[in-house]
């Protein structure tokens, strides 16, 4: 008891030190993803708490309660899921495996808490003429440092210009919420299985896939931005985005898997992931490989493995053998 109460306390003074340094904020989760990979829900829940406190106590309760509701929550929210499972039958008489909960159903699960999310926002702001936009554009107008930044960046003093950016900001930052709270699961992920106690095998990325239908929303939302106007279009775009950051996802998965065999790929691939820190509109044609996948089967271009599904995994390999029963 006195072990595992200790493991939250660092947990949540990691997770605290992450987000009061800026620079790290978007890392802020990967110690409660961490812990509950590891631990179990029940200790990732604690953790957050305890990192709400500090934060509240520390910096602000303003800031301590968009800490929990921005990142905690939502990954506790993805945490759980991922630490679902249910037996299934072995092959032969091996022993007992375990069915996980599958990385696609997180990644929808992901877009489905930023939409949310996104809606409670814009709700939030629904009373201010112009909404959540017209809000950061006037904030952004009226501070001097801001607007000499706009002024040197884009050449403008235009309010409606100051309008458009703020638009972007909003759309790209929502967008990017739950490639957020997907990555800091992921790596959470990695140390675990790195440390040897993670409670659920890494999912075959290779094999990751979307649902088909899944194009109808995006072709939805891309016709909702063109057809409505002000916030609705906002909304439109930011759900646009949502479904594209899955794809992108899918993309990412697919060159992984089909540069596989390939000489220098680890130089490839770091210099992939370079690029999309730097040009975010690199995003774009990773997505559209995702998207066009449904149809052309890119990864049929090289060997992934064998067809084991590698959400099924058995209770004994790393980690506590207490799992989440998942209900049907």
């Amino acid at each position: 008891m006195q072990t595992n109460a200790l493991r939250a306390v660092f947990a949540a003074i990691a997770s605290f030190l992450l987000f009061a340094a800026l620079v790290s904020l978007p890392f802020a989760s990967v110690p409660i993803a961490y812990i509950g990979l590891c631990y179990g829900l029940g200790l990732a829940v604690a953790a957050a708490i305890l990192t709400g406190l500090l934060t509240s106590v520390l910096l602000s309760p303003v800031l301590g309660i968009v800490f929990l509701l921005v990142f905690l929550v939502p990954s506790l929210m993805l945490l759980r899921q991922s630490l679902l499972s249910r037996p299934v039958a072995p092959a032969g008489n091996g022993a007992p495996l375990w069915e996980f909960y599958p990385a696609e159903r997180l990644i929808l699960m992901g877009g489905a808490l930023a939409a949310v999310g996104t809606i409670a926002i814009f709700a939030s702001a629904a009373d201010t003429p112009g909404g959540l936009p017209e809000i950061l554009a006037q904030a952004m107008y009226a501070s001097p440092e801001l607007a000499d930044m706009v002024h040197q960046v884009y050449n403008t003093r235009d309010l409606s210009d100051f309008q458009l950016i703020a638009r972007l900001i909003i759309i790209t930052g929502l967008a990017g919420w739950p490639l957020l709270l997907l990555g800091n699961l992921q790596i959470g992920q990695a140390l675990a299985v790195f440390s040897g106690k993670n409670l659920r095998p890494t999912p075959d990325y290779d094999r990751l896939q979307l649902p088909p239908r899944l194009v109808f929303l995006l072709a939805g939302f891309g016709l909702g931005t063109l057809v409505f106007d002000g916030t609705l279009s906002t909304l439109m775009a930011i759900f646009l985005a949502l479904v594209t950051s899955a794809y992108f996802l899918l993309g990412l998965a697919i060159i992984h898997a089909i540069s596989r065999p390939w000489n220098g790929r680890g130089w490839l691939l770091s210099a992939l992931y370079f690029l999309i820190f730097i040009m975010a509109w690199v995003i774009i044609p990773i997505a559209l490989i995702g998207l066009l996948d449904t149809r052309f089967n890119f990864r049929q271009l090289a060997p992934v493995g064998s067809d084991k599904n590698t959400n099924i995994g058995s209770p004994d390999e790393g980690g506590d053998t207490d799992k989440d029963e998942e209900k049907d």
